[in-house]
């Protein structure tokens, strides 16, 4: 019936309003993120550069549905108006219309409007006498009215119940199809639902005429329809239902023509030949080759299936955009944390490292300041032994190169001691720099490198660092000092400029008798005599005396520069980290909740449009927060369940978000129950509380169940293996689970086991020390709020216990006490299950590993899981031994 397309409209208007309600929490919590998180500039980036959110406010704010009718003249639209009103509205075999738009009414009224907003007064003949169809005179535009930009409207209220619920029927005026882009810019707050009306084959102006509407409305689909002149409309009333109901009744001309005009539309690419063949679509989206077309007699089944699968590509579109942007920032927060987590974890220990190694360094350093005194002075004593014995050669090489450079004038005329000076400073700095070298070298290899960079890595992160020194160019200098000799400049601490300098001055407080002279020329003879004297009266080991105290004396100030500049450092880190677990915090308790409940809103918004809302049956299980039905076929699953959860707070709501993030976003594995899709049922309890629906693959039944009915004990074996395989994904996805327990594992029809319930999985970075869990499989940490992965690894210990008892009965050392409290002090203390008959010695050693008290006792899953491969093969062997003894 057409009627039923009123109900699609009122569908989309629901799920519309359910969009907008979101958009506004989303922009909402994104202006939040912005002005109190610092996520960086990419975070923000991701949303400000698209716009993602503004377009699809606008979208939604502007989104007026309506029925968009075009077709091959004002005769066949008017005919499959009149067909879907089941009234002769429009007058047949005229032209040249306005602007028609058809909405409802309580009363018929008719009125002029300019722009489809500013009434015209006019007389039209609608008003002038009672009438049943609208008299063509009204329809007709005027000479004005010749351009799109002054072409009025004729608004039409009619009480018909195909336009209930706000559905509205435009008609564009039948302009050339040049002038139809104009035409179309007026319905851009218009969602359409577009139908095009033939009667025979397309012309070239109305294959123009389609394209530009696809080109206007590329992810709209369009509904051909195809009246004929031996159709409806020439029928009489009592004719009518029975033609409609037996279609192959139709002539054959009508049948060849219906035939010519769809391979006409599947040559010109504008349908497909295998879309919409009485049944539903069946992909999610609408593209260009959705298009479909219908004859007259057909058209009540195929329009409102065109209808909804409309609405439904438009809001998929539009939902399926925004859960996007829900995953994306619940990604970055996660991701975030876990950067946040470890540079939280990691700065101190950078520090410490820094000062342990630098301290190192420097008494390093030190220490060889001073064994190498002695031995300085004997390089010194043999380079000026060998400087005198080489005297002669060692100026003719000085004086060659000043002539070679053209610097002979000015040998001549600087001050001989000068020179002299000079000579010797260079030789003597060169021989005591290369035997530092030598000394020093390994130490650059082993301080320099990790140390470097974990100083940069630390000062990268410190805005306010200018003016000051940096603790790496300290580093820095205590390595020149000991190694960079070659350095020249001013700033440098090479040793060797060091020593000149120093040198020079020690030379220049002997009073040399040969300075006294006067000579007016110098020559050679006199130079090397001058060189011999000067080598004969310095000391040895006051040189290496002040070579040795002025390393020490770089290295001392370098290393107060760097005390200096790691406290400034450790200082402003310290509040850049205490920032950092504020934010850390804010993301784990307040953003990250509230787009995982705005992920899972946007996401079942989806698979609700899509999917429809699952049809439950008879109950199959009931927890703590939730009572799962057995659900008919949905979204493709068979079979499936659907576990009900009524969250009765905020805490709640947001803890089952993030578990339908996890479960959702989690890849498929064997040995994890699938998360396939989720609905909220806003009118559930009579619209007071929202239910969550959950729709999973449905399993055979838990292993609590499975225990207690029994199990063989290769069956158990195969089960733990099962379980370690699941919570060894989940490790690797960086999730910890911290609810591993009997009724969390499901079994299949093949008795092996998934692992499921997500409530308190969780991103380990994110973990906020809360404590979850049921009370038995709680390991000890828990209850201290310190705790990482390991945790999953006592819980199993506790349900191998099960496992290998092949009961559901609690441990008799449990049994006894009268609270949860009493049980928590006792796990505290050491308490553990009893060791009972039935377990060997390898399962109760695995058992006592997994449930140490120390987190670093517990066997990683990798371990475990060959250990209880091993057992099974074992108890496979022993199996099998068994029945060839029997046998």
């Amino acid at each position: 019936m057409l009627t039923s397309v009123s109900q699609e409209f009122r569908k989309f208007s629901r799920h519309c309003y359910t969009l907008r309600m979101i958009l506004k929490d989303t922009s909402r919590s994104l202006e939040d993120i912005q002005c109190n998180l610092s996520l960086g500039e990419e975070f923000r980036e991701n949303f400000r550069k698209e716009n993602v959110i503004g377009r699809l406010q606008h979208m939604l704010e502007e989104c007026l549905p309506a029925v968009l009718v075009f077709g091959q003249s004002c005769h066949v639209k008017a005919t499959f108006i009149n067909y879907m009103l089941d009234q002769t509205i429009l007058p047949l075999n005229s032209s040249g219309w306005r602007w028609v738009r058809l909405s409802y009414g309580h009363t018929k009224e008719i009125r002029l409007t300019l722009m489809h907003e500013y009434e015209i007064l006019d007389n039209l003949q609608a008003h002038q006498r009672p009438w049943v169809t609208v008299p063509e005179s009204d329809l007709k535009r005027t000479e004005q009215e010749s351009t799109a930009d002054s072409c009025q409207a004729l608004e039409i209220k009619l009480n018909s119940a195909f336009l209930k619920d706000k559905v509205n029927i435009l008609v564009p005026p039948d302009y050339p199809s040049e002038c139809l882009s104009d035409t179309l810019k007026d319905l851009i707050h218009i969602l359409p639902v577009i139908i095009y009306v033939v009667d025979e084959s397309l012309n070239d102006c109305h294959i123009q005429e389609i394209r530009i509407i696809k080109e206007a409305y590329q992810d709209l689909p369009i509904l051909f329809i195809n009246m004929t002149k031996n159709g409806i409309e020439t029928l009489s009333p009592p004719e009518q239902p029975i033609l409609r109901a037996l279609p192959h009744l139709k002539n054959d001309k009508f049948s060849k023509k219906y035939i010519l005009l769809k391979n006409q539309l599947i040559n010109l690419g504008f349908i497909r030949d295998n879309v919409m063949n009485g049944g539903e679509f069946t992909q999610p989206f609408c593209t260009e080759y959705n298009n479909m077309l219908s004859n007259d007699y057909e058209f009540n089944d195929k329009f409102v299936i065109f209808v909804r699968h409309t609405f439904k590509s438009y809001l998929l579109n539009m939902s399926s955009k925004l859960s996007m942007i829900h995953n994306e920032c619940l990604k970055n927060f996660i991701l975030r944390t876990f950067d946040m987590a470890r540079e939280i974890q990691i700065t101190p220990q950078r520090i410490k490292y820094a000062q342990i190694t630098e301290a190192g360094l420097y008494r390093a350093l030190m220490e060889i300041a001073g064994k190498k005194q002695e031995e300085l002075v004997r390089i010194i004593q043999s380079t000026l032994h060998d400087m005198k014995l080489n005297a002669k050669q060692i100026l003719e090489d000085y004086y060659c190169e000043e002539m070679d450079g053209n610097n002979s004038h000015q040998s001549f005329t600087k001050p001989v001691s000068t020179e002299i000076q000079q000579i010797i400073l260079n030789k003597l700095g060169n021989a005591v720099a290369i035997q530092l070298v030598q000394s020093v070298g390994c130490l650059h290899e082993n301080f320099t490198g990790t140390l470097q960079r974990c100083l940069e890595n630390l000062e990268k992160n410190c805005k306010d660092q200018d003016g000051n020194v940096l603790a790496s160019d300290a580093v820095k200098k205590i390595i020149t000092a000991a190694y960079s000799i070659e350095l020249k400049s001013s700033s440098s601490f090479s040793i060797a400029h060091s020593f000149m300098e120093r040198l020079r001055n020690f030379i220049h407080s002997f009073q040399l008798p040969w300075v006294a002279h006067s000579q007016q020329q110098y020559d050679f003879s006199w130079r090397l005599q001058t060189v011999t004297n000067m080598l004969d009266s310095l000391s040895s080991s006051k040189l290496a005396k002040t070579v040795s105290a002025q390393f020490q004396e770089v290295v001392r100030s370098s290393h107060e520069a760097f005390q200096a500049a790691m406290r400034s450092l450790e200082h402003q880190l310290s509040g850049k980290l205490e920032r950092m677990e504020e934010q850390r915090i804010a993301i784990r308790k307040q953003y990250a909740p509230r787009f995982a409940r705005l992920a899972l809103e946007s996401t079942s918004l989806c698979d609700l449009v899509q999917w429809g809302m699952p049809i439950q049956s008879k109950e199959i299980g009931r927890g703590q927060y939730g009572v799962v039905f057995a659900c008919e076929p949905w979204g493709g699953i068979d079979p499936c369940a659907v576990k009900s959860v009524v969250p009765p707070d905020d805490r709640h709501w947001n803890d089952l978000a993030m578990e339908f993030y996890h479960t959702r976003t989690i890849a498929e594995h064997p040995r994890i129950v699938k998360l396939r899709g989720s609905v909220i049922d806003h009118q559930y309890g009579g619209g007071f509380s929202a239910a969550v629906l959950l729709v999973m693959e449905r399993m055979n039944r838990d292993l609590y169940c499975g225990l207690r009915n029994g199990l063989s004990w290769l069956i158990r074996l195969q089960i733990a293996i099962d379980v370690i395989e699941g919570i060894r994904y989940l490790h690797s996805q960086g999730l910890v689970h911290r609810d591993i327990k009997l009724k969390n594992v499901l079994l299949d029809n093949n008795n092996r086991a998934k692992l499921t319930d997500f409530g308190f999985c969780i991103p380990e970075a994110m973990m906020s020390g809360s404590i979850v869990g049921t009370p038995v499989h709680m390991a000890p940490e828990l209850l201290s709020g310190h705790y990482d992965s390991s945790v999953d690894v006592y819980a199993f210990g506790i349900l191998f216990w099960y496992i290998c008892a092949n009961q559901v009965r609690l441990p008799y050392v449990f049994e006894q006490f009268l609270n949860k409290e009493q049980l928590w002090t006792s796990v505290r203390r050491g308490l553990r299950p009893e060791c009972l008959p039935i377990f060997s010695k390898g399962c109760w050693n695995l058992m006592e590993r997994c449930w140490a008290a120390d987190p670093e006792d517990r066997p990683p899953l990798g371990e475990v899981q060959p250990i209880l491969e091993a057992i099974w093969y074992k108890a496979t062997m022993d199996t099998s031994i068994g029945k060839i003894i029997k046998l």
